[in-house]
């Protein structure tokens, strides 16, 4: 299974407009953060995306990805979803429509956003993003023969998923996960998880505590993403438990 990491920073992207720190002044490639974003290519050959950023467009020409065949949401923010208006040309170039899951909430929240979406006439003439939601609860789904694992976490309030496929897990914009939700990621090969910044921070996990996570889950290999300008590369990269990376944007491995 191919991963690739499209995006690895948090809803303003690295460098911030405007800031002048010395991750936003930085020349190293990694600290340059897309919003956050991952695509995944099964053994199946199934192509699946987490998230269409609002970066969407550039990922995938960045990384030469011209087909999707589904998306699976963490939550509704608009950095998380934003870009899904530009699965537009994958559904023209191929003539079909692409299956997004979500939860409820996050269903209800984009078909406001992407309420045209909806309209007959623009479906006609293939002039939107031609998909179909699918509301999904916490437990076991499958695309096709791929085995899809909710897991819930809470983002401050917010309930939201994150994503296991199978020894693959996914998991952005977290800030607590029941002892539950934990057992579904054991067993793991490499976990992706989100680091916002050094400071506690009272909807996301901070740099120690998804530290504690990795520690307590045990995959043998664990990637921080959703940064902020806070985590210069090579710095807090060089500081990190043996077995724990930064994740960066364009990160490809293999499962």
């Amino acid at each position: 299974m191919k991963v690739i990491i499209l995006g690895s920073g948090t809803s303003q992207g690295v460098p911030v407009i405007g800031c002048k720190c010395e991750t936003c002044s930085s020349s190293n490639p990694k600290d340059k953060r897309l919003r956050t974003s991952a695509y995944i290519e099964t053994n199946e050959g199934l192509k699946l995306l987490i998230d269409t950023s609002i970066d969407f467009r550039q990922q995938m020409l960045k990384n030469k990805i011209d087909n999707i065949d589904a998306a699976f949401y963490t939550h509704h923010h608009v950095d998380h979803i934003n870009g899904m208006d530009d699965l537009r040309q994958i559904t023209q170039r191929y003539d079909k429509f692409i299956d997004l899951y979500a939860n409820k909430t996050t269903v209800d929240e984009m078909k406001i956003s992407f309420r045209y979406v909806f309209d007959k006439e623009l479906i006609k003439y293939k002039s939107v993003p031609l998909v179909k939601f699918h509301v999904i609860k916490n437990r076991m789904f499958k695309v096709k023969d791929v085995e899809i694992m909710p897991v819930e976490c809470m983002h401050g309030n917010l309930k939201i998923f994150g994503y296991r496929i199978n020894n693959f897990a996914y998991i952005t914009d977290c800030s607590a996960i029941s002892d539950k939700e934990l057992k579904k990621l054991e067993g793991l090969k490499v976990l992706v998880i989100n680091a916002l910044r050094i400071r506690p921070h009272p909807t996301h996990f901070n740099l120690q505590e998804a530290i504690g996570i990795s520690k307590r889950v045990k995959p043998k290999r664990t990637f921080f993403t959703h940064l902020t300008h806070d985590i210069l590369h090579e710095k807090i990269n060089s500081s990190l438990p043996k077995g724990i990376e930064l994740a960066y944007d364009n990160l490809e491995f293999r499962i």
